[in-house]
């Protein structure tokens, strides 16, 4: 007992000369220190950090836990700025090197190195704490950010407008980053081992990150922060006696607290009671019956409302709800009342429309896509909205905004000044054509549909790859982007088999999968026939003479065919002309076997799309002659099938398919099996 009390007033001890020397420095030096709590919201640890920069902190890092908090002390200092950030998913290695997935300060401690700078790809929380009457201090994301990030001054004064000489008034900062597969473009993400967004990467260097699209990309999850390179200008000037709460995932449901253990204890002993317990037996199985009943009825209600319902709440309004939204009175008015037609599909009419930007001086071409007046859930609609929202490549056209007002719906994005690919190739047939500017567009084509089965966070599968949705942009060597998501499906990357009740595509460039069950499952591998038939289609049209150059009596014989028979017997370069140069021969060859090797038959036969751009990327000599896929005239052929383009007799000029079977004198199983199966 003198041992423990000896040790308890040694202790006592060392706590006030502590305090009394603190107290002593901050009333010789005139120095105010100041509380920052720090308070972990979030649903796992999180290791603080902090830069060198703060007087007599006592820590530079240290864990904490879900739902704790942690006081630190701060002093002011002369110049420069304090960061405090959060750092995530950190461990020590087998030699004990500690390190962090995010906003690792590089010391291999927990502690960060005195000398150490912010990190990159984290929010910062930045202070210039001083010993007059007013304090600056901003959240940044011009290094990129990891973590929600909340801080609020606990003392604001309206009254003093700080914000005049020294930046803006003082006020709370919340830089909620909840979703990063929102707010984040794909190229920027900084992913983990399994592919999960944990961070976003800033493209441009800290001390020139002027705005961009790319700042504006920070904006909407952070408006409130300093988004791009501004100077001292953002900081936000508070008086120099308040103290701050930083809270990292302030969005998150607080830790909910343990049950009152008197009540629960009251209720155990009150059931001994063998008459009470049959009561509330029996109110407690009616009750679970009443409730049970509600809630069925509750589910039933819901599910037929939600047939009549749009399916904007639906699973995709994720990814729809971070961009700009017009109204259709905007949309009329950027299209001149819809004055200005660009072309019409299957789903609508494009139109040319003007944007204006903040500041309603400068004019953007864009184009607007009007879908028909519908009153079904909007399936095209949103598909296309939803698959392009996730998108940020330059292959890709970029999607600027929606509308969406009851069956009014339209989609802004970027103008292509040189219209579809079909248009462009017919259009400059009179011209000479470099080849390789024919294959500059396939390899684009490749590499944004390569995009969108690998790297995005949710597989996309386009099902409508034709030349048609192929736009071009104004350059000199024209760059081609894939439009028109209308069909397309998002699912899973480890999803090989994608279920459909419907084909769908265009008549000419639709897998056999997609008609013939036989065959396989649909899956991404659908595209990479669609692209072999669009590579195919650019190299015939280059050559519209091809057919009387092969020697064939038929001059509608269907391209695929009678190329492979040439090129078996290596007169590629005396079809497509003695002009060519051996240079073009190569990159004319290389197309038409990649473009053989994606129209293969069986899905399990067709490379994937990174092993198409690698082919056309590599050399001529690597690639061989595929086997020849069981393709004719005037569509696509398997044993016992042909497929026709039709119109439904209803008046709805509806274009379908049609397969016709050969006659047969069996049990008909082939066909039993395929209707049964749809």
């Amino acid at each position: 007992l003198f041992v423990i009390i000896f040790l308890s007033l040694e202790e006592m001890n060392k706590r006030l000369s502590l305090i009394f020397s603190i107290a002593s420095h901050l009333f010789v030096s005139g120095v105010t220190s100041k509380n920052i709590t720090i308070e972990n919201k979030c649903d796992y640890t999180v290791w603080p950090g902090f830069s060198n920069s703060f007087d007599d902190i006592g820590t530079t890092g240290f864990a904490l836990e879900k739902g704790e908090s942690r006081v630190i002390l701060a002093s002011p200092f002369g110049s420069g700025a304090n960061a405090i950030w959060g750092r995530t998913l950190c461990s020590r290695n087998s030699t004990g090197k500690f390190s962090c997935a995010t906003g690792d300060c590089g010391s291999g401690e927990i502690e960060c190195a005195e000398s150490g700078e912010s990190p990159r790809n984290t929010t910062l929380a930045q202070f210039l704490l001083n010993n007059e009457t007013v304090d600056l201090y901003r959240v940044n994301v011009v290094y990129g950010y990891n973590l929600p990030v909340l801080v609020v001054p606990q003392r604001i004064y309206y009254g003093l407008d700080y914000g005049l000489d020294y930046g803006k008034v003082c006020s709370r900062v919340d830089c909620d980053v909840v979703n990063l597969n929102q707010a984040c473009p794909y190229d920027l993400m900084v992913l983990d081992a399994e592919e999960r967004p944990i961070a976003c990467t800033n493209p441009c260097g800290t001390s020139n990150c002027m705005t961009s699209s790319f700042s504006q990309s920070f904006k909407v999850p952070c408006p409130q922060a300093t988004t791009f390179d501004d100077g001292d200008n953002n900081y936000l000037a508070c008086t120099g006696s308040t103290d701050y709460v930083i809270t990292f995932c302030p969005s998150f449901t607080p830790i909910p607290t343990s049950k009152s253990p008197t009540t629960e204890s009251s209720l155990i002993n009150e059931t001994h009671n063998p008459a009470l317990k049959l009561k509330v037996i029996l109110g407690i199985s009616t009750a679970l019956l009443v409730m049970i009943t509600i809630v069925a009825s509750t589910i039933v209600l819901r599910a037929k409302n939600a047939r009549r319902k749009s399916d904007w709440s639906g699973k995709n309004i994720e990814a729809i709800v971070m961009l700009k939204r017009y109204s259709y009175a905007k949309v009329k008015k950027m299209t001149n009342s819809f004055s200005h037609v660009l072309g019409k599909g299957g789903f609508g009419t494009v139109y040319k429309g003007k944007l204006l930007d903040e500041s309603g001086t400068d004019q953007t071409d864009v184009a607007v896509k009007l879908l028909k007046d519908s009153k079904g859930n909007g399936e095209e609609f949103i598909n296309e909205v939803a698959s392009m929202s996730r998108t940020s490549h330059v292959n890709i056209v970029s999607l600027l905004g929606f509308c969406y007002e009851g069956s009014k719906r339209a989609i802004v994005y970027e103008f292509m000044p040189n219209g579809s690919l079909d248009k462009y190739i017919s259009e400059n047939m009179s011209t000479k054509m470099e080849w390789e500017t024919l294959y500059n567009i396939a390899d684009g084509v490749a590499r944004g549909l390569e995009y969108l089965h690998n790297r995005c966070v949710s597989r996309i599968v386009h099902f409508d790859i034709k030349p048609q949705n192929i736009l071009m942009d104004q350059d000199l060597c024209p760059k081609a982007k894939i439009a028109d998501f209308g069909l397309a499906k998002l699912c899973k990357k480890k999803d090989s088999i994608i279920s459909m009740l419907n084909a769908r595509g265009t008549i000419g460039y639709i897998a056999p999968e997609v008609f013939s069950k036989s065959l396989g499952g649909v899956s991404h591998k659908s595209d990479v026939y669609s692209f072999g038939m669009v590579v195919l289609e650019i190299v015939g049209a280059k050559n519209r003479e091809m057919p009387e150059k092969s020697g064939s009596n038929n001059s509608s014989m269907y391209f695929p065919d009678w190329i492979y028979k040439d090129l078996e017997r290596e007169e590629t370069m005396k079809i497509f002309g003695d002009e060519m140069t051996e240079e073009e021969d190569k990159l004319v060859k290389k197309m038409v076997l990649v473009g053989l090797w994606c129209i293969q038959t069986n899905p399990s036969d067709r490379p994937s799309m990174n092993k198409v751009v690698e082919m056309l990327e590599g050399s001529l000599e690597a690639l061989h002659v595929p086997p020849k896929p069981l393709l004719g005239s005037p569509a696509v052929m398997v044993s016992v099938e042909e497929i026709y383009k039709g119109k439904l007799p209803d008046g709805s000029g509806t274009d379908v398919a049609v397969k016709i079977l050969k006659d047969s004198k069996g049990n008909g199983e082939e066909f039993i099996n395929e209707v049964l199966s749809c």
